[in-house]
């Protein structure tokens, strides 16, 4: 017969993303991923969602299940503010970062919907690190609670044709220039609601229109 030690091992090993020892992990204070020697402290991001901040970096650790139990109670998934200016300093290392938690490798999922940065999520125990006032840049915008769509694969198929448009236009600045490619778009656009569009196309086309 197994020893309630070991039956509680296995509950804890068959848990959904388990990692074996995680209650050692958990009871053991925990580092920054970023800064690595500062250790982790106890705060409050909303109501009923607590997490553990970097006091040098000011970075957010939150754990998967505690975001998920906030979802839950937080019921109403707010519209999203489209029109909302980010005017927040942010801190994007860039860098790979390892699970404060699990020490698994962190993947990086883009934002998008305008924001540039990303956001580290851990693969094995579902937890996330938000570097400096990212958590209060997604709430600016209502994408707060969205996180666990930022995980799929629709939500980064979007952001990476959002990034790849991004990186298009910026092209296209270097090469005609702002002004010039701000008046082009217009010309597309105003082409775009014309039902004679090939016609005024090859006029425009045309060395000499009037050479009949």
């Amino acid at each position: 017969m197994l020893s309630s030690r070991a039956t509680k091992q296995i509950l804890i090993n068959a848990r959904p993303g388990a990692i074996p020892n995680l209650i050692n992990h958990r009871a053991s204070p925990m580092n920054c991923p970023v800064c690595k020697t500062s250790e982790l402290i106890s705060t409050e991001l909303e109501p009923k969602l607590s997490a553990l901040q970097c006091a040098a970096c000011d970075g957010h650790w939150i754990s998967g299940n505690k975001y998920w139990q906030w979802l839950e109670e937080h019921s109403a998934n707010l519209p999203e503010r489209v029109h909302e200016d980010e005017t927040l300093p942010l801190a994007e290392p860039g860098k790979p970062v390892d699970c404060p938690e699990c020490r698994f490798r962190m993947v990086k999922y883009l934002v998008g919907r305008g924001l540039t940065f990303t956001v580290d999520h851990c693969q094995g125990c579902k937890g996330i690190w938000l570097d400096r006032n990212e958590w209060g840049a997604l709430k600016k915008r209502n994408l707060h609670d969205d996180l666990n769509l930022m995980f799929t694969s629709f939500w980064q198929t979007g952001a990476e044709r959002e990034a790849r448009k991004k990186r298009m236009e910026q092209r296209y600045v270097t090469r005609f220039g702002a002004d010039d490619y701000a008046e082009i778009k217009r010309i597309r656009w105003w082409l775009d609601t014309k039902v004679n569009r090939e016609e005024l196309l090859a006029y425009l086309m045309d060395k000499d229109p009037f050479d009949v």
